[in-house]
């Protein structure tokens, strides 16, 4: 599988909206989650997990892949975030199908961060985001599922650029 490590980035921030509607799949919160490491630390008292090593989490259509994988729990016991991290070999890698039309969204950075509850999703580090044939990177990618928007930013004070492919009719 490709994981991109991507031309950074633009000083300016962008602003974009994307076309059609790719909220997740509501089922997806609905279904058990799956969880494979190499090692695992839990405290269900404060409702804090950290997978470590070949991490693997499937929920419904949602697949989380990284080196390691925190999950923080609120206080009604439900997941307020997972937190994904790459190492120097592969990038944290988020897909999920869209509640639409079931295409994919897929995400790569080397710091992933998936607000559940508020459905963001924050990718930090040669990240990258590609929906409909449409493809993002930037050094810091702001991600609002709901509201269908995408900030990029380049890493500042460098001459990298944010890179933007919109391909129209998708």
């Amino acid at each position: 599988m490709w994981k991109p490590k991507l031309l950074p980035n633009l000083l300016l921030a962008s602003l974009l909206t994307l076309t059609g509607s790719v909220q997740a799949l509501d089922s997806d919160r609905k279904q058990p989650i799956s969880l494979e490491a190499d090692s695992a630390v839990m405290d269900e008292a404060k409702g804090h997990y950290v997978y470590s090593g070949n991490v693997i989490v499937t929920q419904g259509s949602m697949i989380i892949s990284a080196n390691s994988v925190e999950i923080i729990m609120d206080a009604n016991d439900n997941i307020d975030r997972f937190h994904a991290i790459g190492n120097a070999d592969s990038q944290a890698h988020l897909q999920q199908s869209a509640q639409s039309d079931q295409s994919k969204l897929e995400a790569w950075a080397d710091d992933l961060v998936y607000e559940v509850i508020k459905d963001v999703i924050t990718l930090t580090g040669h990240a990258a985001l590609h929906q409909k044939g449409n493809q993002f990177s930037g050094d810091t990618i702001y991600y609002s599922v709901a509201d269908e928007k995408v900030k990029a930013n380049a890493k500042p004070n460098t001459k990298q650029r944010v890179k933007m492919i919109f391909n129209p009719g998708s």
